[in-house]
């Protein structure tokens, strides 16, 4: 286990690897460690959380020496938090880790669905945009990382994209009025894309929800909720239940296809009297 490093995603596949190494069934395991078996069968299948203690027990239990056991808790940890640190996410390389993984969950995902209260999505940010959210310069590995992205995903027919901005978000003049008038008329051309569907929420539009912040929903599979100082990535299912059905909610509000061409429209030709 110690030869790659592994993320908390891996922890019930590992720990079904380390107990059939050891010779032990679940049933086995529950009268040694005092864990009902019905929680080991839910945590081996990733529908449960052990606890750190509960960990360091089967750890004991299946043998594993000192680096593995410690590799197990900190993997513990990291599935109990469910937080990416903004702290480590700034740090030298680690924001292009993180754009990397998310990347990785694109490509796994058949469906892509995300609602941005407050700026554009990455996935449709342009160069200048980017630079600008990124605190970088157009030229940067991150920026290229990220369009790269956009041009890739977007153009894989295979994958469904449905994304959800807010007009306020659209409307938050980042840097210039000649790079927002960019902005939006890139979006435009990206909602014509037969595997795209853009909403916006316009402005006068009378709704009782409030989410509280920007989120992706990867399938049924995953969600990734941004917040100020973090990113948390969530894999538990009534959590990701509950992601859908706000983002349900907030795309009953957007208007989408030539409606929503025609308010982008309308705010390009506002950002370019502006300018």
């Amino acid at each position: 286990m110690t030869d790659a490093p592994h993320s908390h995603d891996d922890l019930p596949s590992i720990l079904v690897a380390l107990r059939t190494n050891a010779g032990l069934r679940q049933v086995d395991v529950a009268s040694r460690a005092g864990i009902a078996q019905a929680r080991i069968s839910r945590a081996e299948n990733g529908h449960a959380l052990l606890t750190v203690d509960e960990v360091n027990s089967l750890a004991r239990l299946y043998g594993a020496d000192e680096a593995d056991s410690a590799i197990l808790l900190r993997m513990t940890r990291d599935a109990h938090a469910g937080y990416v640190d903004a702290r480590v996410v700034l740090q030298t390389g680690t924001t292009a880790n993180l754009q990397r993984r998310f990347a990785a969950l694109e490509r796994n995902a058949t469906q892509v669905r995300a609602f941005q209260p407050m700026m554009v999505l990455g996935v449709l940010q342009t160069a200048g945009y980017a630079a600008v959210a990124l605190e970088t310069t157009v030229d940067d590995r991150l920026v290229r990382d990220r369009l790269n992205r956009q041009r890739h995903m977007l153009e894989d027919d295979r994958r469904h994209w449905v994304l959800v901005q807010t007009e306020g978000s659209l409307r938050w003049a980042v840097r210039s009025a000649g790079l927002m008038a960019e902005q939006i008329e890139h979006l435009i051309g990206l909602s014509r894309l037969p595997n795209v569907d853009l909403g916006v929420i316009c402005w006068e539009t009378a709704v009782e929800v409030f989410p509280a912040t920007a989120f992706h929903l990867y399938d049924r599979a995953t969600a990734v909720v941004g917040t100020h100082d973090g990113t948390a990535i969530i894999t538990e299912t009534e959590r990701i239940a509950g992601y859908r059905a706000l983002f349900d909610r907030l795309a009953a509000s957007a208007v989408f296809d030539d409606e929503c061409r025609t308010r982008l429209d309308r705010i390009a030709e506002d950002y370019r009297a502006l300018r």
